[in-house]
């Protein structure tokens, strides 16, 4: 594959750019070339690697635009200062015309000059826009269909613009730091804290060779890209201005004192806390049971000094099964049991109290109570 790499060089230096010249050249050397609408191809296309997991091919779920290109990854492409990368093809309704890599460049995603091919399901892409050899750059793909719908982003990819021909290493002092630092893992909102319209989100540590602690900067997929959320200097941030009640996917990526950046985390999808006013709340909670089922009330009562005005409550019934409620709107999901107010019952004063109830189902003696409430994201006393 490197010969065939080398050969392709050799064409791109010499202006060979041509459709038909690249073409042409390409197949005599045995590479299979597949048109797209976009730029000519190349370099010869990526076979599936032997240890990715199969993956079923995209399909168009997104009401017009076309599905996001999925398995992003690296992809070696031996021309100096260029970067590789592949992914598999996106899907459209009216079919996908082509693809844009973005790159970041100076604090900033910016749209790349890159030459496109594809091989099956496959689409590789080389970015052709003078980037530093030697430099690590993130990078994603956004497809485009003939209605000039966009897709939702690819996932962010690190790759290392290329060297071409190699610098051999020199060990030693001095010599420079090429490593990049290790992949954040374990990425997790962190609860207990009132962030209205934010989310807490800390990940693991992660070491450097240098033996010097990474920077970590984060970053939040939007409808068709990324937006920089900052650089941190300890595993954690707190993100804010965002919408409460929504999901919201992160990654981070951790960069040592050279420039080098480690691999991007997994996406991780967590909600914004609501933008309701935090409530103070106690619970009382009694409860009937015979053998096989039980009768429950529940008091909600407001122990702030504002009025409390639209509530949810939210608890586990791990064995019960809910059949029947009243003066709230019940609901249940496997273990989660939400109650949510009446337009008559939805204002809650200070000091003052609603009572709802339910009645229940559960095997043989398999009846422990909720051990915890919450109201509106907010844990209440239980009294």
């Amino acid at each position: 594959m490197r010969t065939q790499n080398r050969r392709t060089t050799a064409l791109l230096s010499a202006g060979l750019l041509g459709a038909g010249l690249l073409s042409s050249a390409l197949l005599s050397s045995g590479l299979a070339l597949a048109a797209v609408s976009t730029p000519a191809a190349a370099l010869a296309p990526p076979p599936p690697s032997p240890t990715a997991s199969p993956t079923a091919t995209p399909t168009s779920t997104t009401g017009g635009a076309p599905s996001r290109p999925a398995d992003v990854g690296p992809y070696n492409a031996y021309i100096n200062g260029a970067a590789g990368l592949t992914w598999k093809k996106s899907t459209d309704d009216v079919g996908v015309t082509g693809y844009d890599v973005y790159a970041w460049i100076n604090g900033a995603f910016t749209p790349v000059t890159t030459q496109f091919f594809t091989s099956g399901d496959w689409v590789v892409g080389v970015v052709l826009q003078n980037l530093t050899p030697g430099r690590d750059y993130l990078f994603y793909v956004v497809a485009k269909d003939a209605d000039g719908n966009l897709s939702a982003p690819s996932d962010l990819v690190r790759q290392r613009a290329m060297v071409e021909p190699p610098i051999p290493a020199s060990p030693g002092p001095g010599a420079p730091d090429t490593t990049p630092p290790g992949t954040p893992t374990g990425m997790a909102a962190v609860t207990g804290m009132d962030i209205p319209g934010g989310i807490f989100l800390a990940w693991n540590t992660v070491s450097d060779d240098s033996g010097v602690p990474p920077k970590y900067d984060l970053f939040r997929r939007t409808d068709h890209g990324y937006a920089y959320e900052g650089e941190n200097g300890l595993p954690r941030d707190i993100v804010t201005g965002l919408e409460g009640g929504k999901p919201y996917t992160f990654q981070v990526v951790a960069r040592d004192a050279a420039g080098n950046l480690s691999a991007a985390s997994a996406p991780y999808t967590a909600i914004a806390q609501s933008d309701t006013p935090p409530v103070s709340c106690a619970v009382t909670y009694t409860q009937s049971a015979w053998t096989g089922g039980l009768t429950a009330s529940v008091k909600i009562t407001n122990t702030g000094t504002t009025a409390i005005d639209g509530w949810k409550l939210t608890f586990l019934l791990p064995t019960q099964h809910l059949t029947k409620g009243w003066s709230a709107r019940w609901t249940q999901s496997d273990s989660v049991v939400t109650a949510e107010n009446y337009d008559w019952n939805k204002t809650i004063k200070p000091g003052r109290s609603v009572s709802i109830g339910f009645n229940a189902t559960f095997p043989g003696n398999q009846n422990t109570p909720p051990m915890s409430f919450t109201l509106n994201q907010r844990s209440c006393t239980i009294t």
